[in-house]
């Protein structure tokens, strides 16, 4: 028979001492669960747990371009940068999508890359199955200047890259169909010249887009054909809209989905009559002469998306505002916007901007300068209330509560696709995402998620530090071995749950205790174990050891 010893503690603190790649650190405030990314210059993805040890790894052989996404069907969306075919000549290459499963096996792949047209940056899988896939394509010289653009800003190629966002149904293996569109060109507005297109007062269409726009955000080496750079896409299945991050104008745009491909070409139809015209903008009013440029709010967002439903904030944009070429110092900030809806979910105008005003700013400010990510980049809310924060240029990964702690803090241990060894400090570690997921995630459904070593090379040991206090107490709580079962002398001065976890911090049990005299544990091996209970709103803290 083991032998049990129970402990009563003040605090868990979760420390690893020198490292400078992997988990730099951990407290028991940090969401139980695993962390997914895609890093930008390597051909993997991985999934890791809190201690950083390796939980799955897909090999893809290709470089992302740039998104990766693990869904709850337990299959990674992926896009990647496929040999190129035409003119595009950015970092931001895409070209194919694919769905791989757990074992690294494609499920289905396709292209969209040819000499006119070329995916590029972001994906969303949609709930019926289809994906949302954010496009570029060509457009020539005639064409652009019938829509009013000024000819001495076109690139000397003769051609821009517009966009277009595409729909797509996968069938088979590698093919799709594309069932709904919409196009850019199909919604400018200018006062250049009034023989052309579109001519009008840009300041009264914000639902158009100014296709004269001055270039915002100069941090772009293809902007002169480039000028749009969508870098983020989201879908709102309640809503029927899609969110886009439009980086060069830096705003983020709402578009109607409930048209069809017709009306999303023109400015009729839908649930909300514009048609594909731009139902909502914010973060830079100048962008359609709705206010100064010194009103500017967001500079080179990345990740806009909905908050999904059951998070705190639900329904609210959150967004990832990089603070690239902002005036002043450089620092990033996490922020959450409430657009203003009225009970039609009309998005509310003052005739002369759409508001707020100004974002919930979540974490970042002058204070902590530190805090930049001039690309890339992206923040999730967690089921815990907690936030992960995707710091994508550097590749740090953090966690941070509500009282801007930071609970969990990781280095992405890579040179590309090399390991890096303990002590050395990292570079060409860039990660575009990173999402975090809960044991209970139903992608996990049937999976093993046995950990396995860390990335790195030459890891420290990912340990909880505990202080044990008022051993008089031992008599509330017990262990017994004989039948597998903490017990609890005064059962009605305990509720919540009890979760137990082991010195490697993985999870072993997790169950209520509300009022019950004991909670059953599944058989344990000889160690030292960890114990949270919740009593009377106050953390019990547990340690018991196996021998």
């Amino acid at each position: 028979m083991k032998n049990i010893i129970l402990f009563l503690l003040l605090s868990i603190t979760v420390t690893v001492d020198a490292q400078t790649v992997g988990v730099l650190s951990y407290s028991e405030e940090a969401m139980d669960g695993y962390t997914f990314f895609s890093p930008f210059s390597g051909t993997k993805a991985y999934l890791v747990d809190n201690c950083g040890h390796l939980i799955n790894e897909w090999d893809r052989g290709t470089r992302p371009g740039l998104s990766a996404y693990f869904l709850d069907n337990g299959l990674m969306l992926r896009t990647y940068k496929a040999t190129l075919a035409g003119p595009f000549t950015s970092a931001s290459n895409a070209g194919g999508l694919e769905l791989v499963d757990w074992d690294n096996n494609t499920i289905w792949s396709y292209e969209i890359n040819s000499a006119e047209q070329l995916s590029h940056h972001d994906a969303v899988m949609m709930s019926n199955g289809n994906i949302l896939v954010l496009t570029w394509e060509l457009t020539y010289r005639d064409e652009l200047v019938s829509l009013g653009r000024n000819p001495d800003e076109i690139s000397v190629e003769d051609y821009m890259w517009s966009e277009k966002i595409l729909e797509i149904e996968p069938v088979g293996t590698n093919e799709a169909n594309i069932v709904w569109q919409w196009h850019i060109n199909d919604h400018y507005v200018q006062d250049f010249d009034e023989t052309k297109e579109g001519f009008d007062i840009v300041a009264e269409h914000p639902e158009l887009f100014d296709i004269n726009l001055p270039e915002l955000n100069s941090n772009n080496s293809n902007s002169t054909r480039d000028w749009n750079h969508f870098n983020a896409i989201d879908y709102n299945e309640s809503l029927d809209q899609i969110l886009v991050s439009v980086r060069n104008s830096d705003e983020i745009w709402i578009l109607d989905h409930t048209t069809t491909t017709e009306e999303a070409a023109s400015h009729q139809g839908g649930r909300y009559g514009k048609g594909g015209d731009i139902l909502y903008r914010w973060g830079n009013a100048a962008a359609y002469d709705g206010a100064a440029t010194s009103d500017q709010q967001l500079y080179g967002q990345h990740g806009a998306h909905w908050i999904p439903q059951g998070l705190a904030n639900e329904g609210e944009i959150l967004i990832f505002n990089n603070g690239n070429g902002q005036p002043g110092p450089d620092y990033s900030q996490i922020e959450i916007l409430n657009p203003p809806q009225d009970s039609a979910g009309f998005y509310s105008y003052d005739d002369i901007k759409y508001g707020p005003d100004a974002a919930n700013t979540i974490y970042g400010d002058l204070s902590s300068e530190q805090f930049y990510s001039a690309f890339l980049s992206n923040a999730q809310r967690l089921e815990n209330g907690n936030i992960l924060v995707n710091s994508g240029s550097p590749g740090r990964i953090f966690e941070i509560t509500q009282n801007d702690e930071i609970v969990w803090e990781y280095e992405i241990p890579l040179f590309g696709d090399t390991p890096a060894t303990q002590g050395q400090n990292v570079n060409n570690n860039s990660s575009f995402r990173a999402y975090k997921f809960n044991p209970d995630y139903l992608g996990f459904d049937g999976l093993d998620l046995t950990p396995g070593d860390p990335i790195e090379n030459e890891p420290l040991e990912c340990q909880l530090n505990v202080a044990t206090i008022d051993e008089n107490r031992n008599s509330e709580i017990w262990y017994s071995s004989s039948d597998r079962r903490i017990h609890f002398r005064n059962a009605s001065t305990y509720d919540g749950q009890l979760t137990i976890f082991d010195m490697q911090g993985q999870k072993i049990l997790c169950d209520k205790v509300r009022n019950r005299s004991s909670v059953p544990i599944p058989p344990l091996s000889a160690g030292i174990y960890i114990g949270l209970i919740n009593s009377n709103n106050e953390i019990i803290k547990i340690k018991f050891s196996v021998f």
